[in-house]
């Protein structure tokens, strides 16, 4: 301490700034507390036919049980062919295919055909109902420019051709043709539609009758189609919107593209920001950002971030009913209380269950149960259901930025210090480079900034801990006491558990508050560094440990602490045993599992005992401990304590690998940014708690098992070889 006071002086003023920092976090966290649930009409719909009730009947019972609002689509000729509607829709191309299209189809098309002007790509769409007519064709006037499109009409016929291009067109994927014999021939990909087919034709003003008149909300979903969505589209849309005396809540857009891209975001903006309207960005699926919407954060930014996060219930979890072992929706239920609690989602865009592919449950108690279960849950964090709650738009000062990355970069230092025999110019030198380097980077390049300096918060301090660990440890092994109480070896080990974690949490504070800017709470950015913030400190952790205990040292008394060169030698030396290729294929294959079960974009998941251990500490608990951290890591640096103690190196060694990644674990916690703060805290403390009791409970088996052992075979157990 004494050798590096202005070191620690600097990592003190940075760790100041933090704490103040986080309880700014907190407190806009902790008036983000009203959740929405809006249904999709389509499969309320759908349900209801399946149900022997109306959908009506299904609107009240779900607005009772808290739904605000319904989510409802525009028309389009795609709508209307799934709805059966009295409309034929084909490719002009795949019309004059056939080989009879002047006799199949009407003759004003026919005559409209013969004289040219049309090519593959173009719509044709066909009806005979006037009501449809008249729809879509105040839709294309109102809406689009009527140089791309042609109205047709005769003999109780009517008849749209939609100009399109081949970038509007939909192919089916390549099949391949085969001869007599079974070779390939040739492959072809077949003309299948149009994108065209889904431009925006409105809200049909029955569909929003209904959900009115049940009192409920309509979130309308506006549709943008790049090349047809100008100023006077977005104008007749918000119109409609008036017409129909439909107050959005929320904007959440359907397609690739906001309302208004490019060119009239302004409008849409200025809509916006007059009703309150809250822009909503969908989560992905891999539960991580959102789904990628062209000027969707532009206009979030423009909004100065009234937006809120959006969990689109997928079809995998829909049918998650009696899922699980479980007698209900109780798994959906879970997985929409994640969401709430562990994703600062705001809005639930729900669909009803499904036994399988097509069929819904239409047993209404059972919706009934799953939202009142999830109102009592969700009120045991002080959550509500109403108008969806926004969080006040957080910016991280920049004279913040910089001292927390002083802090970090004296921590880095710190770190340097232990592997080399540095003097003090060498190390106030780095030190003075380093206050240099976060000075300029947070002017210079502040989005870098934010992530390195995080990054570098994430690998140092759960270093720096583990450095802390094997010092402990090294001390225990060199003041080897003839009898050493099994109580009080339980005391050091849990007092050194709880000094390692806290200096860990340092990096983690520095982490949730370095990256505490809206954009991270909103995940419209994200820390990139998770993975290799994970992997480098075990590395990290193998060189401090031998630079505390070598490579097969005989006796450590009287060694220097240091990296040795003939340690070094000794390893990349060794004969290379049989056990030694096995042993680190298994710690390969382990590694490769512990990093790809550290999001959702793999196929490497939980197995569903996990998963059933996972949701019942979720119900017992506020927020559920990780198991990794709880049931092997934090319980490993008891167990290596005990180890140091009875002078065991290689199970110190195993014990100290687990101890990091439980370590590294605390930083990973709080680098879920969209994760209240308050939650990653409360889960850190749960994991160690119930790390402190496992480890005693495997502390007591290990000295049976060394007991039983020494017994049987009359000798002391082979731990010391490494």
């Amino acid at each position: 301490m004494k050798r590096n006071t202005v070191l620690i002086f600097i990592l003190v003023l940075g760790l100041i700034v933090s704490s103040m920092t986080a309880f700014e976090r907190m407190a806009v966290e902790s008036k983000n507390k009203t959740v929405d649930i809006t249904i999709d009409y389509l499969e309320l719909e759908k349900l209801a036919k399946q149900s022997g009730h109306d959908l009506q009947w299904w609107l009240e019972k779900f607005k009772d049980m808290g739904v605000r609002s319904v989510a409802l689509n525009e028309e389009s000729f795609e709508t209307l062919v799934e709805a059966k509607k009295p409309i034929q829709v084909e490719m002009a191309g795949n019309v004059l295919k056939d080989l009879h299209w002047q006799e199949n189809y009407p003759r004003v098309l026919v005559d409209y055909l013969n004289h040219g002007g049309i090519d593959e790509f173009d719509v044709v769409a066909i009806t005979t109902s006037e009501r449809l007519y008249h729809f879509i064709k105040d839709a294309f006037v109102h809406r689009y420019d009527l140089k791309k499109v042609k109205i047709l009409q005769g003999d109780g016929v009517y008849v749209f051709v939609v100009d399109g291009d081949i970038k509007d067109a939909l192919y089916t994927q390549k099949r391949t043709i085969v001869d007599r014999e079974g070779k390939p021939f040739q492959e072809e990909s077949v003309l299948y539609g149009s994108q065209l087919m889904r431009l925006a034709l409105g809200l049909d003003p029955e569909k929003v009758k209904k959900i009115q008149d049940r009192g409920l909300e309509v979130l309308p979903r506006p549709y943008n189609h790049k090349g047809w969505s100008d100023k006077g589209y977005v104008n007749a849309v918000l119109e409609d919107y008036e017409r129909l005396n439909i107050k959005p809540p929320y904007m959440v857009f359907g397609g690739k593209q906001v309302l208004g891209y490019p060119d009239a975001l302004d409008t849409v903006k200025s809509y916006m920001e007059k009703n309150g309207i809250q822009v909503g960005l969908v989560e992905s699926m891999v539960q991580r950002e959102h789904i990628e919407q062209k000027g969707l954060e532009e206009l979030t930014r423009a909004l100065n971030y009234d937006g809120i996060r959006v969990f689109s219930v997928p079809p995998y979890i829909q049918k998650r009913f009696k899922y699980y072992n479980y007698e209900g929706a109780e798994e959906i239920e879970n997985t929409l209380y994640r969401a709430i609690t562990e994703r600062n989602i705001r809005l639930i865009y729900f669909r009803p269950f499904m036994e399988d592919d097509r069929v819904y449950v239409t047993d209404v108690r059972e919706y009934e149960k799953m939202f009142s279960r999830l109102k009592a849950r969700i009120a045991e964090h002080g959550m509500t259901l109403g108008q969806a709650s926004t969080m006040a738009p957080l910016k991280l000062k920049t004279v913040k930025k910089i001292l927390m990355g002083w802090g970090i970069a004296a921590g880095t230092v710190l770190l340097l210090s232990y592997f080399t025999s540095m003097k003090n110019p060498v190390k106030y030198g780095l030190l003075g480079l380093g206050i240099m380097g976060t000075t300029s980077m947070a002017f210079v390049l502040p989005s870098w900034a934010d992530k390195l300096l995080a990054l570098g918060a994430a690998i140092v301090f759960p270093s720096l801990s583990m450095i802390y660990f094997c010092s402990r440890c090294r001390q225990y092994y060199e003041n080897n006491k003839p009898h050493q109480g099994f109580l009080e070896t339980i005391g050091i080990g849990v007092k050194d558990l709880l000094t390692t974690s806290a200096i860990s949490f340092i990096g983690a504070l520095f982490v949730g508050t370095v990256l505490s800017d809206i954009e991270y709470l909103l995940e419209m950015d994200i820390f990139r560094g998770v993975k290799l913030a994970q992997l480098l400190p075990i590395f990290i952790f193998c060189m401090i440990y031998m630079m505390f205990f070598g490579y097969k040292r005989d006796d450590l008394k009287g060694k220097n602490q240091g990296l040795s060169l003939d340690d070094v030698k000794r390893l990349l030396l060794d004969d290379i045993k049989v056990i030694y290729v096995l042993t680190a294929g298994i710690l390969l294959a382990a590694g490769y599992v512990y990093i790809a079960r550290t999001g959702h974009e793999t196929n490497i998941q939980p197995s569903n005992l996990e998963m059933m251990g996972r949701n019942f500490l979720e119900m017992t608990l506020m927020a559920r401990p990780r198991t990794k951290e709880f049931f092997i890591a934090f319980p490993a640096l008891l167990v290596g304590v005990y180890a140091a103690r009875k002078r065991y190196k290689t199970l110190m060694f195993i014990s100290g690998i687990a101890g990091i990644i439980g370590q590294t674990s605390i930083v990973n916690t709080f680098s879920h940014l969209r994760t209240p703060m308050y939650l990653s805290m409360i889960r850190t403390a749960y994991a160690l708690g119930f790390g402190i009791l496992l480890g005693i409970f495997y502390l007591a088996m290990l000295k049976a098992a060394e007991k039983l052992l020494r017994s049987v075979r009359g000798e002391k157990t082979p731990w010391r070889k490494l």
